[in-house]
């Protein structure tokens, strides 16, 4: 063995760390990407080709002979796309690299098919160092890293500026309680009538979001989902949501969409994903509203809720190391703040970054600073929505209507349990 290939051999040997651990020398023992033509394809969502292209260039330039074909199938419904992801990532018609919702990724019918990342490029511990705890509990199964995300992104609370100030309110609510009193408050009425709604709360129909805010308050409660999700605190959470409707009488089932709603000033607060205040900027670039983190329970013990997007290597891949030595580089600091750029030349702003080393990029942000600053504390689960987890929606829908209509949260909640089970 020469005396060089011993040097950098015996620190591992030493310290029983793995190649993977070692950042400079590991760059060295690394597979080697083939010096032979390698094509692979990648099934994208919501990100612009011409974006994309600029981290494909730039990792083309180390691997000329590596050509990556970016296929975007944002056109697709969610539940059209999951289905042909669940169905096709095995086989011959299917891609190479794979655009995944994070709640998907422990999901057995998806997880066995798909390759897990090298030691050698990333170890299990150093992933969890990298990414936020919530990456860490999607991707990780077993000691293996099964998807890496380029970005992050979750729950926030928006609120109306404007409504604010009229009642001589200057922050936004940080505890739930708060949260109530000023949804009350905000609420202006005609008679009886809601004119203008305090808080997009209590409904399902006309609140895309639903189920993520059931799902931070279950979080929030300890709440582990599905599998106590008829439990006591869950039952007390999705009684709280509903009284927001059925006792506080603060929003109305027929109103709009409830981003819809915000845009035209027909409600002051929603709970949205960061992604939707770039719908609020182009709708009504003039209007004023703040950006804070969700409510909490016991501020001491603070809980989020993150729902975001990851990218997998399948086990149709005959490049399966090529590909993970792609998304590993395109998942590094510099390739987050070049798509992050590039996105920012056609939208307001990109995609909040997946690193926690890039927290402090975007903490001072007005419209992702609320978010990264409390990643850290983020939960998630298959309830997530918009994920095209179309099951759950529609059984968690149908509890709320349920609860709206006179059943009990615990009634209304075994028979979800039940359904989400078969």
């Amino acid at each position: 063995m020469p005396v060089l290939l011993i040097l950098l051999l015996s620190p591992l040997i030493l310290t029983a760390c793995t190649v993977g651990d070692l950042p400079v020398i590991g760059k060295f023992l690394q597979r080697k990407i083939p010096s032979g033509p390698v094509t692979l394809t990648w099934w994208g969502l919501w990100e612009k080709p011409s974006s994309v292209d600029v981290l494909i260039k730039k990792y083309q330039e180390k691997h000329p002979n590596v050509t990556i074909k970016y296929d975007d199938r944002s056109v697709l419904g969610l539940i059209d796309y999951k289905e042909r992801v669940f169905r096709r990532a095995d086989q011959d018609s299917g891609p190479d690299i794979l655009t995944v919702h994070n709640s998907w990724v422990q999901n057995p019918l998806l997880r066995t098919k798909l390759v897990p990342m090298p030691a050698s490029l990333m170890t299990t511990d150093n992933f969890k160092k990298a990414f936020y705890p919530v990456v860490t509990d999607s991707a990780v199964d077993s000691g293996k890293v099964y998807a890496i995300p380029l970005e992050y992104d979750g729950l926030v609370l928006v609120y109306n500026k404007k409504h604010f100030a009229d009642i001589g309110q200057t922050t936004a609510p940080t505890a739930w309680e708060e949260f109530r009193r000023l949804a009350l408050e905000l609420t202006v009425r005609n008679d009886k009538n809601i004119v203008r709604a305090g808080a997009a709360m209590g409904t399902a129909d006309n609140n895309e979001h639903f189920s993520d805010i059931l799902g931070l308050m279950w979080s929030q409660a300890g709440v582990k989902i599905p599998l106590e999700m008829d439990g006591k605190n869950a039952q007390d959470a999705l009684a709280f949501y509903t009284n927001f409707i059925k006792e506080d009488g603060v929003w109305r089932s027929d109103f709009p969409e409830a981003t819809a709603a915000f845009v035209k000033g027909d409600v002051s607060m929603i709970f949205i994903p960061t992604w939707k205040i770039i719908d609020i900027l182009k709708a009504a670039p003039d209007l004023e509203f703040g950006v804070a983190p969700v409510p909490q329970v016991i501020p001491e013990t603070p809980v989020t809720w993150g729902s975001f997007w990851m990218q997998a290597v399948t086990t149709k891949s005959a490049h399966s190391d090529v590909a993970w030595d792609f998304l590993n580089f395109i998942a590094q600091e510099q390739q987050q703040l070049t798509l992050f750029n590039e996105d920012s030349k056609t939208r307001p702003f990109g995609m909040p970054y997946s690193l926690i080393s890039l927290e402090n990029e975007l903490s001072v942000n007005p419209y992702l600073g609320a978010l990264v600053k409390t990643a850290k504390f983020a939960k998630s689960a298959e309830i997530a929505g918009r994920s095209g987890n179309s099951k759950q929606e529609r059984v968690l829908k149908d509890a709320v209507n349920a609860v709206l209509n006179g059943t009990s949260p615990e009634d209304a909640l075994k028979t979800a349990k039940d359904a989400i089970s078969k």
